[in-house]
């Protein structure tokens, strides 16, 4: 039996519809052109020294923060009390009313208070 679009089990049965429409090439480039990878941040020790009298004082009275930090070429905000720093693992664990966010310290751009 020779294979076509119709035999059971063939890659060719949904060969047709391997296509991209122009609007959706165009809407595609436009939206990779709109996403600008921003380079990893790499704080200073002067940086370190002021961040980290922001979380002994956060620790201590439990005041909230915003984090900003780096993922996947962009920067992301995000809002909670400091829980826990991990010195193992070298991230902070960031709880919300929502969530907990673990926050690498090497991908962290700023700290403020709220």
């Amino acid at each position: 039996m020779a294979e076509n679009k119709l035999t059971p089990g063939s890659n060719m049965r949904w060969e047709s519809m391997r296509m991209i429409l122009p609007e959706h090439k165009d809407a595609w480039e436009k939206r990779r052109a709109t996403f600008v990878h921003e380079p990893k941040p790499i704080l200073d020790e002067h940086k370190w020294d002021e961040l980290e009298l922001l979380l002994h004082e956060a620790l201590e009275h439990r005041i909230f923060l915003e984090f900003t930090y780096w993922e996947e070429g962009r920067f992301i905000k995000f809002t909670g009390e400091c829980v826990y720093i991990n010195m193992m693992d070298k991230q902070f664990h960031v709880k919300n009313e929502e969530d907990i966010c673990y926050i690498k310290f090497d991908t962290l751009k700023d700290i403020k208070a709220i």
